[in-house]
């Protein structure tokens, strides 16, 4: 096994912590009710929401509600205007609790539909506000980000603080569903069917700040009262601590979590006396760096010829220029780790594609990741173009689940793809075109007829440039003809346009050629060299 107390093992301890945050920032650590984002609610029993909500086997839905609507003869005056009464006025009129703590009474009742201290169309507007937010959620990560928590942890920022924290215990990843019934608006939840995600940062920070070590949530079923039982047996010594049985509708993100576990050298099995994740040579090359063979652990991209090696047999869906070829011979055929970097716009998700098509055609499985879910989505669609998408499996998104995630494995096992008689031509016409395209290359590239050393393709270009500088006297290069234009040098060149100069400044000192010139009138046939 690996030294415990090496350099990487440690970076990855930091790396961990990070990715954590146990600072007062994390809402997994210091929860605060946001306006727009989080809906508390007053009923409904932590233990029975969890059982139809995510046990049942029909996976119910849990019901949203809002106070009852009072009557118009319920309503009060207030600065010479009838208005309904006030929240907690009229929720204790009607029997409803207006505590966040969830009473002994509403416990035992196994009520499992919640209830929000707002009539109903304020909760409405406020439930459309928490959708919305939601969904951009999605849209930008991907990752579903709107929970139901159940239950939370109140603890003192430190020892002997008075400051607290509020912390959630168990959150449930929902979607909020919303309908209507006689013409009003009824929101629901439901369970994504997602893993229901342990709060690690609470766990770290009480292990760190107060010794205390949180029992585990159960993989499978859990038993929330079991579990709210097992968090009091270990706090009920601890002064400032306690357990909120609180219900609450809010967006968390959970995305550091698996990260987090997977930072873990512990959880990753051993190959004799090596660690799986910090002996890989992938992480070590990560964080040890590697020296190129100057010694100074950096290295630019090499361009590889394409038409020749193991270049020219690399198959492409799409198109490819040089750089990007030669970044598809670095990964595939030279095996090489590298980063490719570029601005919108310059084919890196193109070159994502083409190098995944490639191993498809090795038979090899690819994990492609990425931060936001555009850039999924942007690879996944050129895949789909390409007549790929048989070989794609979506493995994280909203849309993703376990249910859909065998229908894809079951339509990938029955695809049967059909094959073209046409391959063989079609090849030949494609190496065809390959031939035609390098001899062009090599004609424009090659140097001829100059003595300047100039590609063709220079000579174009440079004689374009220099046409457009004339402006309107563009029309007289076809006056100026130069015999020996191929033969003369770069110094000849440079020695006519001194003379050139010369002449012109000669000009500009004589003036115009009017009447009033020195020399007007005089036209010699023959000029003889002094």
């Amino acid at each position: 096994m690996s030294d415990s107390s090496s350099p990487l093992i440690s970076a990855l301890e930091q790396l961990r912590l990070k990715l954590l945050d146990l600072t007062a920032r994390n809402r997994l650590i210091n929860f605060k009710h946001t306006k727009g984002k989080s809906l508390q609610f007053v009923e409904g029993h932590p233990a029975a929401i969890y059982q139809n909500l995510v046990e049942a086997n029909n996976k119910a839905n849990i019901n949203v509600f809002g106070l009852p609507e009072p009557a118009r003869r319920d309503w009060v005056e207030r600065s010479g205007r009838l208005e309904r009464p006030e929240l907690r006025e009229w929720a204790k009129s009607v029997g409803v609790s207006t505590s966040y703590d969830i009473s002994d009474a509403v416990e035992d009742s196994g009520e499992s539909n919640i209830r929000a201290l707002m009539y109903s169309d304020d909760l409405a507007r406020h439930c459309r506000k928490i959708e919305r937010e939601a969904t951009l959620a999605i849209e930008e990560t991907g990752a579903n980000m709107l929970f139901l928590v159940l239950g939370f942890l109140e603890f003192p920022d430190q020892r002997d603080s008075n400051k607290t924290f509020a912390a959630p215990l168990i959150s449930i990843p929902v979607s909020l569903q919303n309908k209507k019934i006689a013409g009003i608006q009824q929101f629901s939840l439901q369970y994504t069917g997602d893993d229901i995600s342990e709060n690690l940062s609470l766990r770290e920070k009480l292990r760190n700040d107060f010794g205390m070590v949180l029992p585990e949530l159960a993989e499978e079923q859990i038993d929330v009262n079991g579990h709210f039982a097992a968090i009091q047996e270990i706090i009920k010594n601890q002064p400032g601590f306690a357990i909120k049985h609180r219900v609450s509708l809010c967006l968390l993100s959970f995305s550091n979590m698996l990260l987090v576990r997977d930072l873990d050298p512990t959880k990753w099995p051993a190959n004799g006396d090596k660690n799986s994740l910090i002996d890989h040579s992938i992480v070590r090359e990560i964080f040890e760096g590697r020296a190129d063979d100057g010694g100074a652990g950096l290295s630019f991209a090499e361009e590889h010829l394409v038409e020749e090696g193991p270049g020219a047999s690399i198959p492409l869906v799409y198109d490819a220029d040089s750089s990007q070829h030669s970044a598809l011979i670095d990964v595939l055929s030279l095996k090489k780790n590298l980063v490719i970097e570029g601005p919108p716009g310059t084919g890196k998700s193109q070159t994502i594609t083409n190098l995944i098509a490639a191993c498809l055609a090795e038979g090899k499985k690819v994990l492609f990741v990425a931060e936001k879910l555009a850039a999924l989505e942007v690879v996944k669609n050129r895949l789909e173009l390409a007549g790929l998408d048989p070989f794609v499996l979506e493995l994280h998104s909203n849309k993703t689940n376990k249910k859909r995630v065998l229908e894809e494995i079951a339509k990938r096992t029955t695809f049967r793809p059909k094959h073209s008689n046409d391959i063989p031509g079609l090849q030949q016409q494609l190496e065809a075109h390959r031939k035609d395209l390098k001899a062009y290359t090599d004609l424009i590239n090659s140097i001829a007829h100059n003595a300047f050393g100039l590609t063709l393709h220079k000579i174009m270009w440079r004689a374009e440039r220099h046409r457009m500088g004339l402006g309107n006297n563009e029309n007289m290069l076809g006056q100026i003809a130069i015999g020996d234009a191929t033969q003369i040098s770069e110094f000849e060149f440079g020695r006519r346009m001194d003379c050139l100069g010369y002449l012109r400044s000669q000009y500009e000192l004589i003036g115009d050629f009017d009447e009033f010139c020195t020399f007007w009138g005089f036209y010699p046939d023959l000029l003889i060299p002094g």
